[in-house]
């Protein structure tokens, strides 16, 4: 098995400043859902947004996964 390079994996897609503005205000809002979450965490790329997204859905209550909807369909 060969090891993958840097070079074989996409550049990460930054996310518009409207969405990482959403997915920072739900991570306020629904704080539960990232419980794992380091305090200077950031949120600038779209597989940041994803993982918020993700764990909306995880850990979250009905609310979080109609949130979770809108962000998603913000990407």
């Amino acid at each position: 098995m060969n090891a993958r390079s840097v070079t074989d994996f996409p550049d990460r897609v930054p996310a518009s400043p409207e969405v990482v503005a959403r997915a920072l205000e739900l991570v306020r809002t629904f704080s539960e859902c990232f419980w794992f979450r380091h305090p200077e965490a950031t949120v600038r790329f779209t597989d940041d947004v994803r993982l918020v997204i993700e764990h909306l859905r995880e850990y979250g209550d009905k609310k979080a996964w109609a949130a979770a909807a809108d962000l998603q369909r913000s990407l």
